[in-house]
């Protein structure tokens, strides 16, 4: 009888062990499945990613319309500001010059009240590839007005959109 009993275990724990293997195969198989399953996600996902990027990219780089500025102090001092497709400022030239400067978005501020709300962008300018100021773009209904603080010595210049001109146009002023 103890013998019957011993083999009747011996049996049963030899089932359980191989039923246990079998199913950890099949956990470990489950999980590669899973795990091939996400590396592939990731990359459509990175594909994704990266042809959303170059086509922000190029977005980004077209300008859409132009405002104009003039000088608070000078009159015959003016800028140009380039708009993409997003109302986001890409470039800036100022009258004289032969070369637009890149502007880089940094933060955006709402502030509500009056009869229109103030909208204030702030971008960088980056010059042979590094900060030389920081413009602060403020708009309140028709109004726009430039704010710029140069990086070396913290001079601030200002201006105000020019009304005499077409802005929001697909060519600059000048």
């Amino acid at each position: 009888m103890k013998r019957i009993l011993t083999l009747k275990y011996l049996l049963l724990l030899f089932i359980c062990i191989s039923c246990g293997q079998k199913s950890s195969k099949k956990q470990n198989d489950i999980k590669s499945d899973k795990i091939e399953q996400t590396r592939e996600s990731l990359n459509k996902k990175s594909e994704i990613d990266i042809e959303k990027i170059d086509e922000i990219k190029k977005e980004s780089s077209t300008i859409k319309n132009y405002i104009c500025y003039t000088s608070d102090n000078n009159n015959s001092k003016k800028i140009w500001i380039g708009f993409n497709d997003s109302n986001r400022a890409i470039e800036i030239r100022y009258k004289g010059q032969s070369e637009s400067i890149p502007l880089k978005f940094i933060k955006n501020e709402y502030i509500e009240g009056g009869t229109s709300p103030t909208i204030i962008d702030y971008y960088n300018e980056i010059y042979n590839g590094k900060i030389n100021g920081v413009y602060k773009l403020t708009k309140s209904g028709n109004w726009y007005y430039v704010s710029y603080k140069r990086e070396k010595d913290d001079k601030e210049f200002n201006f105000t959109i020019d009304h005499t001109v077409e802005n929001l146009s697909s060519t600059p002023c000048f």
